[in-house]
């Protein structure tokens, strides 16, 4: 039977704020249309107190053929499945709009194993076009729309029905103005030829919230792991597996089974039994008691089996130690000049890979690197690579903005 076509009223704050959406018939008729314009704007509620994976609370969308009045609607995944709509990030001829994404994917990601294919990131956007480096939605919405919002409802128990008025009031204005800043921005973006580079960046952020950090990579944020020899770290990665592996059982925080102080410590000296793992600092009395041998049964594991190399990153020649510093200022310099966010450009890591690569490395052959391609290298990586060669020099220049200037 095809879906019944359902229109939601734009509202204001003198209108009835619409009902969240509990029919799943109604669903389907939004995901129509949404479909049929090819476009919408997105944004979720969820709770994470106590909480490894965040729960989800409500859907809001907005869409429509007016960008300045679009539908909008709440759909409440409580009591209405809501992968109708939430299936559409998924399709790259849907564009879905979204402000600072990076939760709302990792949990469409974790909740539906959905990957989002056509992003737009309304903040990155926003930081491609002298904004600032993280700019939040009720900032933007008032220096774009000059709209100032109430954000009193942002700390609200979303889980508990029925949400007050003042609660759907602020959810819906989270994709009420989302429209028309996003063609705002596009246009924008547009006549500084920037929409590819914008483009690029959204994707990057699709990739990396897509999926979860496998558990065997989780030992790899515990501070302090690059630090530990072969035997050891086996020992960490095994244990952070199995932790990881907990938590999301639980779906309790990891923090919560044994903090990374305890872990990187039970690492070091890898315990042998129950009175062992008592000595070790941090490690409650309860969780000895109720995780006691399977931790011990990991440490073993991981001890037996550890990385067949070391994986910690290289470190950098003494040579190249405060090179670091003033290559930043070198981006910093660029980007300042360009009105785009430096940490877009490039990272810590990403200089010490270059830097690395020119003291040990083949320097007749520039490595792979995004900070070497496309426009990053347009915009500071060929600078980068002329002042490693002798061809440039920074001095110091207190007139301009960025405080340095790049001579040649």
């Amino acid at each position: 039977m095809r879906a019944a076509r359902v229109i939601v009223p734009v509202v204001t704050v003198e209108q009835q704020l619409p009902t969240p959406v509990t029919d799943a018939v109604e669903v389907a008729a939004i995901a129509a249309e949404i479909e049929r314009h090819g476009w919408f704007a997105l944004d979720l509620e969820f709770m994470t107190e106590g909480r490894y994976v965040a729960e989800l609370s409500l859907v809001q969308v907005g869409w429509g053929d007016d960008y300045d009045t679009p539908h909008v609607a709440a759909i409440d995944p409580l009591n209405v499945d809501a992968r109708p709509v939430i299936d559409l990030v998924a399709r790259d001829d849907i564009e879905v709009i979204i402000h600072s994404a990076q939760a709302d994917l990792a949990l469409i990601g974790a909740a539906f194993g959905v990957r989002a294919t056509r992003v737009f990131d309304t903040q990155i956007a926003a930081a491609f076009l002298g904004m600032g480096e993280q700019i939040g939605y009720g900032a933007m919405v008032e220096r774009l729309a000059g709209v100032h919002l109430d954000k009193g409802a942002q700390y609200t128990e979303w889980s508990r029905r029925p949400l007050s008025a003042d609660q759907l009031r602020y959810a819906l204005d989270d994709v009420r103005y989302l429209p028309a800043i996003w063609q705002r921005l596009a246009q924008d973006l547009e006549g500084r030829g920037r929409a590819g580079w914008v483009q690029e960046e959204c994707d990057v952020l699709a990739d990396t919230w897509a999926e979860r950090t496998p558990p065997d990579e989780m030992y790899r944020r515990v501070r302090g792991w690059n630090t530990l020899k072969r035997r050891p770290l086996g020992a960490l990665r095994a244990v952070a597996a199995w932790r990881e592996q907990e938590a999301l059982r639980a779906n309790r925080p990891p923090s919560w089974i044994m903090n990374d102080r305890s872990l990187l410590e039970l690492a070091r000296r890898p315990p042998e039994n129950a009175s062992d793992l008592g000595a070790v600092r941090g490690l409650a009395e309860g969780t000895i008691q109720r995780y006691g041998a399977a931790i011990l049964e990991a440490v073993e594991r991981g001890v037996n089996d550890p990385p067949a190399d070391d994986p910690s990153p290289p470190r950098l020649p003494n040579l190249g130690q405060a090179w670091p510093a003033i290559l930043s200022g070198i981006v910093q310099a660029r980007c300042r000049e360009a009105e785009i966010a430096p940490r877009f450009v490039a990272t810590r890591r990403d200089m010490d890979d270059l830097i690395a690569w020119w003291l040990v490395g083949d320097q007749s052959q520039e490595p792979d690197l995004p900070l070497l391609s496309g426009w990053r290298r347009e915009l500071a990586g060929r600078d980068l690579v002329d002042w490693l060669r002798g061809e440039t020099a920074v001095a110091v220049d207190l007139e301009t903005e960025a405080g340095v200037r790049i001579q040649r």
